[in-house]
């Protein structure tokens, strides 16, 4: 299959221009309108991109997207896994420098994501094996390994970075097609990559680092949530019972707590107040209270903040749980949703030390907090405590 083109356009698209968020610039779609399933419009004719491997030292092999499958000397190796799933057959094609990450994800990166032996060799060797059947999810694998490379070798970020965006827009134009139904015969593959996204989602520095504001920040971080909450929904909802039969089981299964939740801190629990003496509706009432609950049975589940974290095992529960009605008020920036938002900030601190996550919860706090101003300040005034404090 012909590897797919990346042209630049001078201004980026349309979609990220107006939501003041750096485009990746990749046509037909850039990598933040597929992650969104948005549709991508450019305003100027594209021009070809410059190959990032000169920003790279010679010892790293190119890519297939650094045209390495030109080479008419045959010296740039690459492999090519046959996938039996049909229409699945884009990034099926890897290079020297994908294999050293591959290398990176089974050597380092896998234990990098839960602290659970079982669970880190479910993704050290089960989730590599299914990804050879779907390499949308070896794709996606890769693409984490390759930021984390990012961090484990800043002397060669630039590269590791562009790999990594150019590995998930490959992986998430194989999981949209796979996303149109998900049944038991997919809900494992579907279920292994919607556990990654958050990690990308969060872990890619290059993507935060061009945000003008907090105001561009947190609309990244909202988008995130989104996002983390839509694609687990589609296989938590209908294939639960399944999953937890499946050769995936050992990511189903954890502690699960019961009001009243007896490990929530004592200033988390006044959030219900915000509920209570607030002039809201009814529908609103009831998905406030729905997300505080979740809120409430993450801060057991997770010890915080009594307990940090240095993997992301647990964080991402929070937003796979929420309701249509939180999130419908969440984009609509309703100060009690931010503030709810603020509050799962400070359980994103206390997992700082989660190399995908990093300063991503202080920042969170700190651009609700600029976002809503002193009217509600109050209530920001624990969260932004926590993040002072520790």
């Amino acid at each position: 299959m012909p590897r797919r083109t990346h042209k630049k356009s001078r201004n980026g698209c349309v979609q990220c221009k107006r939501r003041h968020v750096k485009c990746d610039e990749t046509q037909p779609r850039c990598v933040n309108c597929a992650t969104a399933d948005a549709q991508c419009n450019y305003l100027a004719s594209a021009k070809p991109a410059p190959s990032p491997s000169g920003s790279d030292p010679s010892r790293l092999a190119p890519s297939p997207a650094f045209s390495n499958t030109d080479d008419p000397n045959g010296t740039a190796a690459t492999v090519s896994t046959p996938s039996t799933v049909s229409g699945d057959r884009i990034g099926s094609t890897w290079g020297i420098l994908d294999m050293e990450l591959l290398h990176h994800w089974c050597t380092q990166t896998y234990k990098t994501m839960t602290d659970v032996p079982e669970q880190q060799l479910l993704w050290q060797t089960t989730a590599v094996t299914i990804g050879f059947t779907y390499p949308f999810l070896l794709n996606e694998l890769l693409a984490i390994a390759a930021l984390h490379m990012a961090i484990c070798r800043p002397e060669h970020e630039t590269v590791w970075h562009t790999r990594a965006t150019e590995l998930q827009s490959l992986a998430l134009t194989g999981f949209n097609s796979m996303a149109q139904q998900v049944d038991e015969s997919n809900c494992v593959v579907v279920l292994l990559f919607s556990a990654l996204v958050g990690t990308h989602l969060l872990g890619d520095r290059s993507r935060t680092r061009a945000l003008a504001s907090r105001s561009d920040y947190l609309d990244h971080l909202v988008s995130c949530v989104n996002l983390m909450r839509s694609v687990r929904g589609l296989v938590l909802k209908n294939h639960t019972a399944f999953l937890l039969q499946s050769s995936v089981k050992a990511l189903m299964i954890t502690r699960n707590p019961v009001p009243p939740y007896e490990g929530v801190p004592s200033e988390c629990r006044k959030l219900t107040a915000l509920i209570t003496e607030s002039d809201l509706g009814p529908s609103s009432i009831e998905a406030y209270g729905a997300a505080i609950d979740r809120l409430f049975w993450l801060f057991d589940l997770a010890g915080v903040p009594t307990k940090p974290h240095d993997t992301p095992r647990f964080v991402f529960a929070w937003p796979v749980q929420l309701t249509d009605e939180y999130t419908a008020l969440l984009n609509q920036r309703r100060p009690e949703a931010l503030i709810i938002l603020a509050y799962y900030g400070v359980i994103l601190h206390f997992y700082r030390d989660a190399w995908c996550i990093g300063d991503s919860g202080a920042c969170m706090v700190r651009a609700i907090d600029a976002q809503l101003g002193s009217y509600w300040s109050q209530w920001l005034q624990w969260p932004m405590k926590m993040i002072a404090s520790s």
